[in-house]
C-alpha cells in the first residue's frame, strides 16, 4: 500500500468575511458570507467591481470593491486578475496521485485558523474535485478525518488527519 503524506496549514483570508446588515428579503439583520464569486458592471465611464455576498438563506448582497476608469485605469485589472489566478495554484491535483497507484492520501493540518468544514476546504484546495464529488466520496467512506467516518459538514482542527482513499 503506497501512502502520501502532505502537511496543510489553514488560514482564513481578508477575502473570506462576514458581514452583518439589513437583508431586504429576510426584514431583519442576517450575516452575510463572501462567496469569493466577483462580478464586473460597467457604463460608458467607470468599471465596476464587485463582491457578491449570501445570507443564511441564500438572499445575495453585492458589496462594491472598486472602481476603475475606462479608458486610463482599466489594465489594473488585470493585474488583479493575475493574482486571483496565483492563489489558485497553491492547490493539489490529485491526479498524479492516482495515476501513480498511490492507495492513501494523508493530510496533517498543521495549524488551522478559522472554522473550515472538511468538505468545503478539500474543495478548495483539491483542483479536479467538486464538492458534490468530495460530499459523495465522505458518505462512501473514501473520505475519514482521524480514522473516522464523518459527516460533510465535520469542522476541522489542528492537529487533525485526513485520509483520502483513492482505490
Amino acid at each position: 500500500m503506497q501512502n502520501v503524506q502532505l502537511s496543510w496549514n489553514l488560514y482564513k483570508t481578508e477575502l473570506e468575511d462576514t458581514v452583518e446588515k439589513h437583508c431586504k428579503n429576510c426584514g431583519h439583520t442576517a450575516l452575510f458570507t463572501d462567496t469569493h464569486i466577483r462580478r464586473h458592471n460597467a457604463n460608458g465611464k467607470n468599471i465596476y467591481r464587485f463582491a457578491i455576498y449570501k445570507c443564511e438563506k441564500g438572499h445575495t448582497w453585492n458589496k462594491k470593491l472598486h472602481i476603475y476608469k475606462t479608458y486610463s485605469e482599466h489594465v489594473e485589472t488585470v493585474d488583479m486578475l493575475q493574482e486571483e489566478r496565483q492563489e489558485t495554484i497553491n492547490n493539489i491535483s490529485i491526479l498524479p496521485y492516482e495515476n501513480a497507484g498511490l492507495t492513501e492520501l494523508t493530510i496533517l493540518l498543521e495549524s488551522v485558523y478559522g472554522l473550515f468544514r472538511i468538505d468545503k476546504a478539500l474543495a478548495t484546495y483539491i483542483s479536479e474535485w467538486s464538492r458534490t464529488v468530495i460530499i459523495e466520496k465522505i458518505k462512501k467512506g473514501s473520505i475519514h478525518l482521524n480514522g473516522q467516518h464523518i459527516k460533510p459538514n465535520a469542522k476541522l482542527a489542528a492537529g487533525d488527519c485526513i485520509s483520502i482513499y483513492m482505490r
